[in-house]
């Protein structure tokens, strides 16, 4: 492992001597994606997928607010793209503890099944051709539920943690599992690549939540708050994501009782606050 960091940190310096940058994509242990992270110019967080979804399902944020609290701030974060939902960046290896232990792993992976209603089982593992037993293959729309409040959450989570936000295209119209192309192809990963038309794509804007996460999208691009220190909390059912950048501040509030989310957006003109639910 020591000689691929070497690597590693070689090739980001010869790419940076040229005029690029290096972006390392890996599946691995969290400390391994931290300690690759200070020798590459970024990474992708692969552990904020299934760390939102653990939240949602368990209403327990603690998890997911230790990674922020430690997770490399030189990441583009997503939460789905046209893979799976990755499992083993949560997991142990080795006597090393994850971020999330084995019966939550477990729980977490029979939720999404239930709730895709058993889609993704028939797109997970030996039940179709995959290159790898750790993803689970899904929507992220259809592992939560098709959930509209729920699925706005997510996506606010994602767009208030540290890095540049990624939203597949698949996600960014809240698609379904493609149930006929799995059944055509036998490939897991179809089941989230979806062919569209431009009737479908028309369609998919018209949808609320595709209207409210476009809302978000927005917000996360104008505010320069994005740009300043990052902040995370989590006490009694309330998760708080907070952005200053001198005058500006963003903040997200989930609270897990009533379960809805608060953003509020301060700079120096004006502050607004809406809840995400209003979006719908």
């Amino acid at each position: 492992l020591e000689e691929t960091f070497e690597f590693i940190e070689s090739l980001s310096t010869r790419a940076r001597g040229m005029g690029m940058q290096c972006l390392v994509e890996i599946h691995s242990h969290y400390q391994t994606q931290i300690d690759i992270a200070a020798r590459c110019d970024s990474v992708y967080d692969f552990a904020l997928p299934p760390l939102v979804l653990h939240t949602l399902f368990t209403k327990d944020a603690s998890a997911l607010a230790h990674w922020l609290s430690i997770s490399p701030r030189n990441c583009f974060t997503v939460l789905d793209t046209h893979d799976g939902i990755g499992i083993v960046d949560v997991g142990a290896s080795g006597d090393k503890p994850g971020l999330l232990n084995n019966d939550e792993i477990n729980n977490l992976v029979e939720q999404i099944h239930i709730n895709s209603q058993g889609e993704s089982r028939k797109a997970t593992g030996a039940a179709a051709n995959n290159v790898d037993l750790y993803q689970v293959n899904c929507t992220y729309y259809d592992a939560l539920g098709q959930n509209d409040l729920e699925y706005l959450v997510a996506r606010a989570i994602q767009f208030f943690s540290p890095g540049i936000p990624q939203v597949y295209y698949g996600g960014l119209l809240a698609a379904a599992n493609d149930m006929s192309l799995l059944a055509r192809t036998n490939v897991g990963r179809d089941i989230n690549r979806p062919y569209l038309s431009s009737s479908d794509v028309d369609e998919a804007f018209e949808k609320p939540v595709v209207q409210g996460l476009m809302t978000l999208i927005k917000l996360r691009n104008d505010s320069s708050a994005f740009d300043g220190e990052f902040r995370v909390s989590y006490t009694h059912n309330q998760l708080e994501l907070v952005w200053i950048n001198g005058e500006a501040s963003a903040q997200l509030t989930v609270d897990f009782a009533d379960f809805d989310a608060v953003i509020r957006m301060v700079s120096a003109e004006e502050t607004t606050a809406f809840s995400l639910s209003s979006l719908l």
